[in-house]
């Protein structure tokens, strides 16, 4: 019981405990590498993956209730999850910096390392004394560099952001492109915060030109499609696959987790996977590069 209160006093102190910016933050981060794991071979179809892993606890109600082996052994499960669905690009949520609350150790180096990725890249968007959290990118091809992007600060609840990871696709023997990967955590409580987050978003990726992957955990089901329609007549044409919405459900009975994608890719598959990793299921896709149209025969 004590323990119980203990969590509660805590969780309301962390949904009252923000960054002290007072607008959005964007800098360069370490790409870290796995000396030790190979580069994969040139892959026609890229796997990608978003998963919100909920600090890694599992399906337990709060962190603070799971030991440090209970944490490691959730994440091992999660690190199996990317090894046997064969993922060569996961987009994580609420991964742990080393935290009081989660066993103090670093939730992405830990799991890049149990799933076999040679390349990951984290950022912390919130710095709440008893942890730091935020999101991550691992891949199995080689990230060139990544930004970290803090959104503007949105008290009474914890900052949230992204990472953009630019990655290296090797799609033939020949060829090698770069593809831009993001993966983002929305504000859970307040649409008019989300809004202003979808803004702050859609100003960091304007003007890039490699094709992109949006991955993450918007906490909605109507902003990817405001997203999209605005992005109607550009360019970059995002577009991801619709269904019913209970078909790609990704939390209780919500489609919060997607997965978007620039013009100059398809998606050959999309499915919301039923393995129980955390709160949220994890979304998968299968992707491919599109091939230049070939003018009519005569």
């Amino acid at each position: 019981m004590l323990r119980l209160i203990i969590v509660t006093l805590l969780g309301a102190i962390t949904a009252c405990a923000t960054n002290p910016s007072t607008g959005s933050l964007t800098q360069e981060i370490a790409v870290q590498r796995n000396e030790s794991t190979e580069n994969i071979a040139p892959l026609r179809l890229l796997r990608v993956a978003t998963i919100n892993i909920a600090h890694g606890r599992g399906d337990s109600l709060n962190q603070l209730l799971v030991s440090t082996q209970g944490t490691k052994d959730n994440l091992s499960t999660i690190g199996e999850f990317l090894r046997t669905r064969e993922i060569h690009v996961a987009a994580l949520q609420e991964v742990d910096s080393p935290s009081w609350w989660s066993g103090s150790f670093d939730h992405a180096s830990y799991l890049a390392t149990a799933a076999g990725f040679g390349y990951w890249v984290r950022a912390a968007h919130a710095r709440l004394g008893l942890a730091e959290y935020g999101t991550a990118v691992l891949s199995r091809a080689p990230i060139e560099k990544a930004l970290a992007i803090d959104f503007a600060a949105s008290p009474p609840t914890a900052n949230k952001g992204f990472t953009l990871a630019e990655i290296v696709w090797h799609t033939s023997e020949s060829e090698n492109i770069l593809i831009d990967v993001v993966s983002i955590h929305m504000d859970f409580s307040r649409k008019s915060v989300r809004q202003t987050q979808l803004k702050e978003l859609e100003m960091a990726i304007e003007g890039r030109t490699n094709p992109i992957v949006i991955m993450g955990d918007f906490n909605s089901e109507a902003l990817t499609h405001q997203l999209m329609r605005r992005d109607a007549n550009n360019p970059r044409q995002l577009h991801t696959v619709f269904g019913a919405d209970s078909e790609y459900a990704s939390y209780k009975d919500k489609r919060l987790d997607w997965i978007i994608v620039s013009g100059e890719l398809e998606i050959i598959d999309y499915q919301s996977d039923s393995a129980v990793l955390s709160d949220h299921q994890a979304v998968i896709a299968t992707l491919a590069l599109k091939q230049p149209q070939q003018g009519a025969r005569p």
